[in-house]
């Protein structure tokens, strides 16, 4: 857990539980109700306490040092990630069309600018440059040939790459190709080519290695199974076997970019590497004071795209009703070369844009020639980017047929109908959440942020507490009238429930989050169940061990608790019977708990949506458990020791226990996993218009159609020049939602 000394993690816990003792033994001493009422609000209580075990314990991360992975375990999670890495790119190619029959070729070149290292370190010596200094390094390539690239890549001295290029030149498209021609013809002692961005990176802060290895983890989780020994990602770099393809180097702070190409020189751990950024801003980062160029790195820039190649690309995409109205356009380009209109579509991103917005919408692109309306070619590139979610949403009906139940795995269409403005809105809010945060990364599992804390601890404490101590007054003064010899009716004990529970509730959820905003700065990941016992069986016996050592002193504590306050029984062996059972099922149940938490193994899809569902699976299967067994422990072991004789009337009492222990565990440690706590604040931004309730569903089809690109459980708009637009756009939302008044609205572009 980050932000806290080693110390604080143990004296925070154990203070929280301290706090919720003291103040139980106080209501219960204050209280003029009878041992009965006392020991129905110190039992909603005790079990409050006990659900604050699991959130806190998974805050702690223990990490051996100096615990390797295996050279063949090294070996097996390189396979599976070259397998996973491929799956991804390939899905991605097919969905940002890059692979259509006529695709645009955009030519590369060496950069002519000062910013490559001498020519004998980029390239493997040549006969005339070592005899006679003659020729310089050659690295010309076009996108549509992407074998003759990858083999020149390889004919690289140290097998290092810069891509430059203007915004909307296509240098993520190109280094995603050239990953993918990499991966389907690998040569022997090849690395895995893994695309990683930048954003939010500072070298001084991390070092290279560390800063792989983690977005390593995060971005493909099976890499942490168990088949891959403890550390295979830190295996993975530090054996060379990755290939970092590191997008947007000028996505970071000017300061910063300088550092990564420093530190990139002295890692010894990425001797491939290839890099895209910004033309001007590589120019500016090597031109500072400690700047310095990539050591052994060829530097390529794209070359303007002909208007022969616009021209022949947008008509190869025309149906043959659509050529008559794009006539006007198609001689605006041929006859004013350097006018805005042509200048704008010299760039692969406006490029597809125009056919985005204007040709699968059918829509009259006449509008575009006005220069008065459009007089620069950054006017035109930003009325596109404004139209394109709407113009896709519009374009592209849900992939449902009524008549065909079987109808619905079309890889490029939503899965359900979105009103356009409304997506828009909802995209913009997103793109602003990944922008204010400083991140290209959309996680599922970090859109609490977007939340007020204090707000969402008030709330959930609230909420959890009322509820946890309504379900668990009731439940054990109902046993209690219903099964003791205390005196008072059943009426009584619920009313006392009613009016008692929600004290206990409301102490154990505000105090639980307190805690758990106190140990905010831990990062909850997605995760899912796996209980295959091959191979685990020493993991699954620490992690019992680990759960006895930490419930049983709970377990004794709560069971005193309870024998001296609220007199259950007279006789102190009861106590410690009690606390033994409640706490030896509790620790083995949590152990269990915590063996079966896995992050997603190789054989498992790593999807966004895939691993929200997988991980509320395990939540809340896990809360369910823990609650049913904790509360059957509970309930059987406190009737035993209170005098009722027959196990018939123990496991009536232990199976309401359970009943309640499982709600009170659905509601506070189920609360505390990734997927619940993205899904209370979807459900706290969705009453502030913010988001959708099926948030994830609305990314999921923005994926499908193409303004999403997927990497491992994360979401990435397809271009961050998009992102960076809808920003803006977001802005000019009002507080109702209302539009943005955009001066290239969609509702202008007319359909033909």
């Amino acid at each position: 857990m980050r932000g806290l000394p080693g110390w604080r993690r143990v004296a925070v816990p154990v203070a929280a539980v301290a706090v919720i003792i003291a103040i139980s033994y106080a209501l219960a001493e204050l209280s003029e109700s009878d041992k009965a009422a006392n020991w129905a609000q110190l039992a909603s209580v005790a079990l409050g306490v006990l659900a604050l075990i699991p959130p806190v314990v998974g805050t702690w991360r223990e990490r051996r040092p100096g615990r390797t992975s295996t050279p063949d375990q090294v070996d097996r999670a390189e396979q599976a990630l070259r397998v996973l890495v491929r799956a991804q790119w390939r899905e991605e190619i097919l969905i940002r069309e890059l692979d259509e029959p006529s695709p645009l070729p955009v030519r590369w070149r060496i950069s002519g600018l000062d910013v490559m290292d001498q020519d004998d370190r980029v390239d493997r010596p040549r006969f005339l440059r070592s005899w006679f200094g003659l020729g310089r390094v050659r690295f010309d390539g076009r996108t549509d040939r992407m074998p003759e690239m990858a083999g020149r890549f390889r004919k690289l001295a140290r097998r290092r790459l810069v891509i430059l290029g203007e915004p909307g030149m296509g240098k993520t498209t190109l280094a995603v190709l050239l990953l993918r021609e990499l991966l389907e013809d690998p040569q022997p002692g090849d690395p895995v080519p893994v695309l990683l961005s930048m954003s939010g990176w500072d070298p001084e802060a991390e070092s290279v290695h560390t800063w792989l290895v983690r977005r390593l983890r995060e971005n493909y989780s099976a890499l942490r199974a168990p088949d891959f020994g403890p550390d295979a990602a830190r295996g993975l770099v530090a054996h060379r076997r990755i290939l970092p393809v590191l997008d947007g180097l000028d996505e970071l702070p000017d300061k910063v970019q300088p550092r990564v190409i420093t530190a990139l020189n002295a890692a010894p751990t990425t001797e491939a590497v290839i890099l895209t950024c910004r033309t001007r801003e590589y120019l500016t980062a090597v031109s500072l004071p400690g700047g310095d160029v990539l050591a052994g790195g060829a530097v390529i820039e794209p070359r303007p795209v002909k208007n022969a190649d616009v021209i022949a690309y947008v008509r190869n995409r025309l149906a043959p009703r659509q050529a008559a109205s794009w006539t006007g356009l198609l001689s605006a380009i041929k006859n004013d070369p350097d006018g805005p209109l042509a200048d704008a579509l010299s760039t692969p991103l406006a490029l597809w844009l125009l056919g985005k917005v204007y040709i699968e919408t059918h829509a009259d692109p006449a509008p575009l020639c006005d220069t008065a309306r459009f007089p620069t070619a950054e006017a035109v590139t930003e009325h596109l980017l404004d139209n394109l979610v709407q113009a896709t949403f519009a374009a592209t009906p849900p992939d449902h047929d009524p008549a065909d139940p079987h109808d619905h795995d079309h890889p490029f269409r939503p899965h359900r109908a979105w009103d356009p403005e409304d997506a828009r809105r909802w995209l913009s809010f997103v793109a602003h959440h990944m922008s204010v945060t400083g991140t290209r990364d959309f996680r599922w599992w970090h859109l609490h942020r977007a939340v007020s804390r204090r707000w969402s601890t008030l709330v959930g404490g609230v909420t959890v507490g009322l509820t946890v101590g309504l379900t668990v007054g009731l439940t054990s003064d109902a046993i209690v009238a219903l099964r003791s010899p205390h005196e008072g009716s059943l009426w009584n004990a619920l009313l006392f429930g009613l009016a008692g529970g929600p004290v206990g509730g409301l102490v154990g959820g505000l105090t639980g989050g307190f805690i758990l905003e106190r140990l905010k700065g831990s990062t909850l990941e997605p995760a899912y169940a796996n209980l295959r016992l091959g191979g685990h069986l020493q993991r699954l016996a620490g992690q019992l061990t680990l759960g006895l050592v930490l419930v049983l002193p709970v377990g004794m504590i709560a069971a005193y608790a309870l024998w001296r306050v609220a007199g259950i029984s007279s006789e102190a062996g009861d106590f410690i019977f009690f606390g033994l059972v409640v706490g030896t099922v509790g620790g083995l149940t949590l152990g269990l708990n915590r063996w079966v938490t896995t992050p997603l193994t190789s054989d498992r899809p790593q999807a966004p949506l895939i691993t929200l569902r997988r991980d509320l699976q395990l939540v809340y299967g896990r809360s369910l458990t823990f609650g049913l067994a904790l509360g059957l422990a509970f309930g059987i072991a406190g009737t035993l020791v209170n005098g009722f004789s027959g196990l018939l009337r123990g496991v009536e009492a232990g199976i309401a226990f359970g009943i309640a222990g499982g709600v009170v565990f659905t509601l506070t440690f189920g609360f505390t996993g990734a997927s619940s706590i993205y899904f209370v604040a979807v459900s706290m931004l969705r009453l502030r218009g913010r988001t959708p309730r099926r948030l994830m569903s609305l990314l999921e089809d923005a994926h499908r159609m193409g303004l999403l690109r997927q990497a491992g459980p994360v979401y990435q708009f397809r271009h961050a020049r998009l992102q960076d637009r809808l920003a803006q756009l977001h802005q000019r939302y009002g507080p109702a939602g209302n539009a943005p008044a955009s001066p290239h609205d969609t509702r202008e572009v007319e359909r033909s």
